[in-house]
């Protein structure tokens, strides 16, 4: 009985087989097909908490500048010297502007916080909130775009 060549094994196992890689190319793939429209969802859920933080944040200043003014401001900075019209949030993906809403500024205000940059993609298009603590939003329906 004859050994094989040791050598002769040992060149023939060395790397990778062309349909190996294939499939492994395949898989990463199929895994990143998956993964990279789901992590961008994430993105744009969590960035809209920003957007809801800087609504209250403004809705807050808003009910502070009526209690010294009698009135809202159209400002989303009403306490700023001198106020400001809009307010960014803090990393920019949405801009705050305030408006009155129909019974006229100094009963009501609206403020809506509309997305900037690539949040333009969320399917909230926009989230409001008023003078009563009413929530809105455009684009989806509110619970969606308001949960917690």
């Amino acid at each position: 009985m004859q050994s094989p060549d040791i050598n002769n094994i040992r060149s023939r196992a060395k790397g990778f087989t062309l349909i190996e890689l294939l499939m492994v190319v395949a898989i990463i793939g199929i895994l990143a097909a998956v993964a990279i429209p789901s992590y961008r969802n994430n993105l744009l859920v969590s960035r809209r908490a920003e957007a809801k933080s800087v609504l209250l944040q403004v809705a807050s200043d808003q009910e502070r500048f009526y209690s010294s003014n009698n009135t809202y401001s159209t400002n989303a900075l009403p306490l700023a010297a001198p106020p400001v019209a809009t307010r960014a949030s803090d990393n920019n993906f949405y801009i705050v502007t305030v408006a009155a809403c129909g019974a006229g500024i100094a009963t009501c205000f609206t403020a809506t916080a509309t997305p900037q940059g690539d949040q333009v993609a969320d399917a909230c298009t926009t989230l409001t909130l008023n003078s009563l603590g009413a929530r809105g939003a455009t684009g989806a329906s509110v619970e969606e775009c308001w949960q917690r």
